[in-house]
């Protein structure tokens, strides 16, 4: 029977990445930046840190590309722009919506935020790359889509991308803070779901062509 160490010596590169990247997400976000070594990181995976710096570099390095995994992995639910545009314009955006807010109460995304807010006042590289990552690529997905829904008619929008910031602002409201803050749970799909209806309704009312008012 091979050893565990010779079996770990056959992992393709691709990976090993990977199960470092999915180590560091746990740890990061459980522990914080300061209490996670890469001993740590390397204990759970198997291998040598040289592993880490030839993937990543040193520990800044693995936690910026770690915070652009679990936003990619979050946000994959999100849908394109040209797969929703042909729909009624409020289905549109409570779909989007729905796929935003599943993202916003995901367990891995509250403690993302609190992480980023933990560390990005002394490193504001990081916060940048979340911000890219994460929330830029929700507010770009949506102005496409406004942009899209405007062209056809069905909504009046002179700058989609800050109309989009304005519209996921208003899912991003005190309740997620209380929810960051730890003052509440993450809201359940049931609870979210006449939220983002209201949400969707009252967006309409000041974007909606003036027949449609």
């Amino acid at each position: 029977m091979r050893s565990p160490t010779s079996r770990r010596t056959r992992r393709r590169p691709d990976d090993l990445r990977q199960q470092i990247l999915d180590a560091a997400g746990e740890l990061f976000l459980r522990d914080g930046y300061a209490k996670t070594s890469l001993d740590a990181v390397i204990e759970r995976v198997g291998g040598s840190k040289r592993a880490i710096y030839s993937h990543f570099g040193g520990k800044e390095d693995l936690l910026a590309a770690m915070l652009t995994d679990i936003s990619e992995q979050v946000l994959q639910a999100l849908p394109e722009a040209a797969d929703t545009t042909g729909a009624d314009v409020r289905d549109s955006l409570i779909h989007f919506a729905s796929a935003v807010m599943r993202a916003l109460m995901d367990p891995r995304t509250v403690a993302l935020y609190r992480l980023v807010i933990a560390e990005g006042v002394r490193r504001p590289e990081l916060a940048e790359v979340f911000l890219r990552s994460g929330p830029r690529r929700a507010v770009t997905g949506l102005a496409q889509l406004l942009s899209r829904h405007a062209k056809a008619g069905s909504l009046v929008v002179a700058d989609p991308t800050a109309t989009a910031e304005h519209f996921i602002g208003m899912l991003r409201d005190d309740t997620y803070l209380e929810v960051l803050l730890g003052v509440r749970p993450p809201l359940s799909e049931r609870a979210w779901k006449p939220r983002v209806a209201r949400a969707v309704d009252i967006f309409l009312q000041g974007t909606a062509p003036p027949r449609a008012r």
